[in-house]
């Protein structure tokens, strides 16, 4: 995409001598200095921080624009322009904090500093947080030296809605002089929390959820055993997501307004394969929740509690083991592998009331894929969800095997709310349409409520990120076309 005219003439104005009255470089008239002061603040709004803070020196005018415009700094684009020059880089970022008076919008640092110099980014993190800074963003390099991220100054940020860190240790906490002051709320406007590769104890996770009394999304990616228990209590959390992350327990204690547990797995065939399920991560919820929206469960990965009771095969559902809450339900199954896929049956039965169930086929399959397995699957038609609320299958990774296809004909033939299947099919196999045509003349042979069947050839899940998957504005955070 091109630069809009208008802002080509207004980069040729950062070299220019003046402003009012001037002459452009093309020797045309400066349209720039005739728009309106709010105009030119949404142009240098959208600028890098290095252009944006170079217009401060063409006119008083120009300085109080940018000093008046609520700052957003992006110091990657500095550093991919200078990436040999980090001191240069730093000097820059230091000026740009220190002259602009705040508030600060959006704030994204990339920190590249050996353990000596961990004072200069206590020194930003305080300077932002006095200026009034509302979304912070901190990776890390640790292989530059530095590793321990300044908690103590990043628990005074007292307007700060949205933090991300990544690549970071936490710290202690207990120490930190807020909370010995006892202010409960250090972080009283926190909305959305998001720790990336962060190596962070379980105490110091619980003092940070307890110091943010608004905070609404907690969200773990690409984290692995550390915290090793994730024990959730909060009065105002709404989402918790776990994005190709792992622990060893993730527990939901009392979370009274949370409606979303997103758990998307790094490798699906990575962990919990012994059969006594000592290697599975176990998920606690209490038959008293008010979560609508669950998943992905993956019976390879997760040991699932509610309440008192682990839900396992063989055991039946007693009805204080069950949260009528949930409506949308996603699981992931090996269809073949028979000691696994008997778990559908039995997470389903803890779920009376869904609306809407995806399952994602897992590729690797076991000795009875093909050749299906109708008595087992025959089971799933007479399970509560599936015969009085689902309204809406999707299957996610489709093969056009006898398994998924015997899973299928048994959703149809207990189906009576059932009003759609969306078929996504594996991208990365190529079926005969002869095949197919018959397989969906044997499912249309059972179709007798007029049951809606649609394939999508191809699909993946490119366009699922973690900021999709707790988006409150998606009423389906599974659904990858909505």
């Amino acid at each position: 995409m091109g630069i809009p005219s208008c802002l080509k003439r207004f980069f040729s104005c950062f070299s220019a001598r003046s402003t009012a009255g001037a002459t452009d470089s093309d020797g045309g008239e400066d349209i720039i200095s005739t728009l309106p002061d709010d105009v030119l603040s949404g142009i240098v709004s959208l600028l890098p921080v290095k252009d944006a803070a170079r217009t401060a020196l063409l006119s008083s005018r120009w300085r109080d624009l940018w000093a008046s415009n609520p700052l957003v700094l992006d110091d990657m684009d500095l550093l991919l322009s200078n990436p040999r020059h980090v001191a240069a880089v730093t000097a820059t970022v230091s000026s740009a904090i220190a002259a602009h008076p705040g508030p600060f919008r959006s704030v994204s640092l990339t920190c590249y500093f050996a353990a000596s110099d961990k004072h200069v980014l206590r020194r930003w993190i305080r300077t932002l947080a006095a200026k009034g800074v509302r979304e912070l963003v901190l990776n890390n390099i640790p292989w530059a030296g530095l590793n321990l991220l300044p908690a103590g100054a990043l628990l005074e940020c007292r307007s700060l809605q949205r933090l991300r860190i990544s690549d970071w240790r936490f710290p202690d906490t207990y120490g930190a002089a807020v909370l010995r002051r006892g202010e409960a709320a250090a972080l009283p406007c926190l909305r959305e929390l998001v720790l990336s590769r962060t190596f962070i104890r379980e105490q110091d996770l619980d003092r940070v959820v307890a110091s943010s009394p608004r905070l609404k999304t907690l969200v773990f990616v690409l984290s692995f055993g550390v915290p090793e228990r994730v024990r959730v209590s909060s009065r105002s959390i709404r989402c918790v997501v776990f994005w190709h992350s792992e622990a060893e327990e993730l527990a939901v204690v009392a979370v009274p307004l949370l409606e979303r547990i997103i758990i998307q797995m790094s490798s699906l065939l990575s962990c919990g394969y012994g059969r006594d399920g000592s290697d599975r991560m176990r998920i606690k919820i209490s038959s008293a929740s008010m979560v609508q929206v669950l998943g992905y469960l993956n019976p390879n990965c997760h040991e699932l509690q509610i309440g008192d009771t682990v839900i396992k095969v063989g055991k039946k559902v007693a009805p204080d083991a069950m949260v009528p809450s949930v409506r949308i339900l996603a699981l992931s199954v090996q269809f073949g592998v028979h000691y696994r896929s008997r778990m559908v049956f039995r997470f389903l039965q803890c779920f009376p009331n869904i609306e809407t169930l995806h399952v994602w086929s897992i590729p690797d399959r076991g000795p009875t894929s093909r050749n299906g397995d109708s008595e087992f699957w025959n089971e799933i038609s007479s399970v509560e969800c599936v015969k009085a609320s689902i309204n809406k299958v999707v299957i996610h990774g489709f093969r056009w095997e006898n398994c998924e296809i015997e899973f299928l004909k048994s959703i149809l033939e207990g189906g009576q709310m059932l009003q759609k299947i969306c078929i996504l099919q594996d991208e990365n196999i190529s079926v005969p349409e002869a095949d197919i045509n018959s397989i969906l003349s044997l499912l249309a042979s059972l179709n007798k409520g007029g049951v809606e069947i649609i394939i999508l050839a191809g699909q993946d899940y490119g366009i699922w990120t973690y900021e999709v998957a707790f988006d409150p504005s998606r009423d389906d955070p599974f659904d990858c076309q909505s």
